[in-house]
């Protein structure tokens, strides 16, 4: 239902596109609220804006409505049903509601089976459920979740399998090895890409060692040369995750700096705009901030570096009943380009201006905590994920076990090398 996330200035347009769609829906839904296909067409544009543009959530209690209320007009039989259940799943699961995402994935599967439909049908729907049951805790059951989603996935979608191979804490040597053969067969399918000559040069003992089976060969291997090249970074982390664990280091390194050199040539580092974004913060932020005064603790903020530890510090906080756990998506980014422009005029009241945004954030948080959690309306402490911008990560940490622990993750752009690393730092 979500398109992947646009760049910031591209994305503006398509964010009012979709602004406007809604707009309209709303209009339509109001008229013939038991029209399924309009709450259908509101819901999933709601979903895709809250994925371009994520605000704290704030439309995903209106795009779950819409999506139940699509739901309840068709029959459990409809072949759209178990699509829309699993939407509904992943808007939940990002919407910070894992114990919803899960009753709704598992009911879209259990429909699946009663369809008897082909098993890769179910993929993505396992995948997710997987991710739900990581975000509770319940570890072992992901790992079946994820390794039902990898079989599922083989033979027919190369993003799907990819993921839920890198998603586990571990995969049994038969997964991995195959998940190696399916890399082989994808640098084989890429190398021919503009940018990609590097797949060419690599020599991996393990891989170089096997014939590749029929199954991966020729119009048999579609699934794979048709995907994007992208997909293969997930496997050769996943890889390089298993050969690590055995402590195969050398292995393991190539793997990983094959995965780092696939997804830069993917997504290039871009240390100019991180400057210009740099000197941004630093032409606002011209002298210390006074503070607003407002006396109120009830945000608990969790602060740090990538790879840090500080998810794992904010779900030992949401463990107490009386602290709600926000994520990272909270409502503090879309305040900030208003707080930004107010704070650069000159001669501004700081206080005034500190003590304003202060409050509409605080309130703005508490409308996302759900109101079994805290019935009597009072609540207690919101524990708020921020982790820096891109931009200033390396003024405050540079150790070097840091930065291996970055560089073994695909999710952060700016730490393909460490020649590159050392750029940033200098």
């Amino acid at each position: 239902a979500a398109a992947a996330a646009a760049a910031a200035q591209p994305g503006a347009e398509d964010k009012a596109s979709l602004e406007r769609d809604v707009a309209t829906l709303r209009i339509d839904v109001e008229r013939q609220p038991g029209n399924a296909m309009l709450q259908l067409q509101l819901a999933t544009t709601l979903h895709q804006l809250n994925h371009l543009n994520p605000d704290g959530g704030s439309r995903i209690p209106e795009a779950a409505k819409a999506y139940r209320a699509a739901l309840d007009g068709l029959p459990a039989d409809d072949s759209l049903y178990i699509n829309i259940q699993g939407n509904l799943g992943a808007l939940l699961l990002a919407g910070n509601e894992p114990e919803g995402a899960i009753q709704e994935l598992s009911a879209a599967l259990q429909q699946a089976q009663a369809q008897q439909l082909p098993l890769h049908h179910s993929a993505g729907l396992l995948f997710n459920l997987g991710k739900a049951l990581t975000t509770v805790g319940r570890l072992k059951e992901a790992d079946e979740a994820y390794a039902e989603a990898a079989q599922a996935a083989y033979g027919h979608d190369l993003s799907s399998y990819s993921k839920s191979i890198a998603a586990p804490r571990s995969i049994r040597e038969e997964a991995a090895m195959q998940a190696v053969q399916v890399a082989k067969a994808g640098r084989l399918f890429f190398q021919q890409q503009q940018g990609l000559g590097f797949l060419r040069e690599a020599k991996l003992a393990d891989a170089d060692s096997q014939v590749l089976p029929q199954s991966l060969q020729g119009e048999q291997a579609d699934w794979i040369s048709s995907a994007a090249s992208i997909e293969l970074v997930w496997l050769h982390f996943a890889i390089h995750k298993h050969y690590h664990s055995l402590k195969q280091y050398d292995l393991a390194w190539q793997y990983l700096d094959l995965g780092n050199r696939l997804m830069a040539a993917h997504t290039p580092h871009r240390h100019e705009q991180e400057e210009r974004n740099l000197r941004h913060i630093k032409a606002i932020f011209r002298a210390p901030i006074i503070s607003s005064g407002l006396q109120n603790d009830s945000a608990i903020f969790v602060v740090g570096m990538p790879r840090s530890g500080s998810t794992l510090v904010e779900q030992m906080l949401a463990s107490h009943s009386q602290v709600h756990a926000a994520g990272e998506d909270t409502a503090l980014a879309p305040l900030t380009t208003g707080l930004n422009k107010q704070l650069s005029k000159p001669d501004v009241d700081h206080t005034r201006v500190l003590r304003k945004y202060s409050k509409r954030y605080l309130t703005r948080m508490r409308r996302l905590v759900p109101k079994q959690q805290w019935p009597d309306g009072a609540g207690g402490r919101l524990g708020c994920m921020h982790v820096p911008a891109q931009g200033t990560c390396f003024l405050q940490s540079g150790t070097f076990g840091h930065l291996a622990a970055l560089q073994a993750n695909p999710f952060y752009r700016y730490l393909y090398s460490y020649a590159e690393s050392s750029s940033a730092l200098s």
